[in-house]
């Protein structure tokens, strides 16, 4: 019998309408909220009795978590902590060893069927090792380089006629505690003269490349969605469609049939079951790879295209289709 557990966090819409389908299709589920951890929630990990449980006390519901047939890991967060009297060595402290708890429970759970498993999210975050596997599939990606080195990267700029972007290699967020912004890709309108400022951090450089607009291709198992963002229609859009706040066309658009086969075989090779793939369609209609989001959001495409992605999510938790 399938029973999922959801591991996510309080707003996460796209866990929502995951949760809806796995009602309407009358499967057992729970909601581990993990932010929670050190407020209504209680876990437990008793070896002398195989006992691994979740005391949810907002449900006055205990939740044996060996109970579980599948996991949709979608998006945790940090258990908050109540900074009482507390340094902040001592807080990073009581982070380190709520992170290793939860990562230890999660490999308790590994003979469930993850969507997807934990440690191949992992290694597939990686940019540096996406594109390297891509090139290798055969898909076309753009020129890029990754370093620190003031000379390669004065070098590669030039031979780009000076049109490059830069993006971050890993999350382009930055937060320091107190407040937080995104790093989106910017295009790049000069370099620093400092070459210090070059070598402080490895510089992730691409080459700009002349958009008809944006792909976002979501891979479920065997399924292909993909859909077509017109990012070329505003300004602020143009290089990274994330960083609009006017909303952008969608539409569903048909990848050809070895672009599919390639993007399937891209998430087997990186052992994932589910992907987020993003595309630039070029000028002269050739599709390049940018990256993959082992876990990236797509309820928002659900509801621009009606493409049933949360139905074929649900599907493969039931272990119906992969």
């Amino acid at each position: 019998m399938t029973k999922v557990l959801v591991i996510t966090n309080k707003s996460d819409i796209t866990s929502d309408f995951i949760i809806r389908n796995l009602k309407k299709e009358n499967l057992k589920f729970y909601r581990f909220n993990t932010e929670e951890l050190t407020h209504s929630l209680e876990l437990t990990i008793d070896f002398t009795s195989d006992k691994y449980t979740i005391f949810d006390s907002n449900k006055n519901d205990l939740i044996d978590l060996t109970s579980f047939s599948s996991v949709y890991y979608r998006r945790p967060e940090l258990p908050k902590i109540s900074n009482v009297g507390l340094s902040d060595g001592e807080l990073k402290f009581i982070q380190n060893e709520l992170i290793f708890s939860l990562e230890g429970t999660y490999k308790l759970l590994r003979n469930a069927y993850w969507v997807s498993p934990l440690y191949s999210i992992r290694e597939a975050e990686n940019k540096i090792y996406q594109l390297h596997l891509a090139e290798s599939l055969g898909f076309n990606i753009p020129k890029s380089i990754i370093s620190n080195s003031s000379s390669d990267i004065r070098s590669f700029y030039k031979k780009n006629n000076q049109e490059c972007i830069i993006k971050p290699i890993k999350s382009g967020l930055i937060d320091d505690g107190k407040q937080s912004k995104v790093v989106f890709t910017n295009k790049l309108k000069s370099l620093p003269s400092s070459d210090k400022k070059l070598k402080i951090s490895p510089n992730f450089l691409q080459s700009e490349i002349k958009k008809k607009g944006d792909i976002r291709v979501i891979a479920v198992g065997s399924k292909i969605f993909s859909t077509f963002i017109d990012s070329q229609s505003g300004n602020s859009t143009k290089t990274d469609w994330r960083k609009g706040e006017m909303p952008l066309n969608h539409h569903r658009i048909e990848l050809p049939k070895s672009l599919e086969e390639k993007c399937i075989n891209l998430l087997r090779k990186l052992n994932l079951r589910y992907g987020a793939i993003d595309f630039i369609l070029d000028k002269s209609d050739q599709f390049i790879f940018l990256e993959i989001n082992p876990n990236g959001q797509w309820a928002w495409i659900e509801n621009q295209t009606g493409y049933p992605i949360s139905t074929e999510i649900v599907k493969l938790l039931k272990n119906e289709n992969f």
